[in-house]
């Protein structure tokens, strides 16, 4: 994310630099531009948030690597989804993927099944049995 400085406006973290053109109605209910502060404090509210995902994709991270749950769990995490939004990703019941979040049961999946969660993830299978556990999609450039 970006940072708020006087050469580096506050929006640009929103709009990825481009200028914002916004609008209020006046006292006299007239429409007139309004300065571009005014997404401070949606910057500060989105900044945050990111904050709070890193959280959880750290827990996450030590829960894998302590062993407590599959590789899994971290990548439905680091790419903000929960079980029932997974299993609609990868047409399985939401119980199904709960249990592929157990490490005993993850390490029994067939190929078929890993491969359907290696290309959701855009990850290698290997990647994914080894418990190799890379960035998330939403970081791939």
């Amino acid at each position: 994310m970006n940072t708020t400085t006087p050469d580096h406006p506050a929006e640009d973290d929103i709009t990825d630099g481009q200028k914002i053109v916004s609008y209020s109605v006046n006292r006299r209910g007239e429409y007139e531009l309004i300065p571009e502060s005014v997404w401070q404090p949606v910057n500060v509210v989105n900044q945050q948030a990111w904050q709070e995902i890193e959280k959880k994709i750290d827990l996450s991270r030590q829960k894998v690597l302590a062993g407590q749950v599959s590789c899994l769990h971290y990548y439905m995490t680091a790419n903000q989804m929960d079980p029932a939004l997974l299993a609609q990703y990868v047409g399985q019941s939401r119980w199904k993927v709960r249990l592929h979040l157990v490490p005993f049961i993850f390490n029994r999946l067939s190929a078929n099944t890993l491969r359907i969660y290696a290309e959701l993830f855009r990850i290698s299978l290997d990647d994914l049995r080894t418990g190799r556990l890379r960035p998330p999609i939403y970081n791939h450039q």
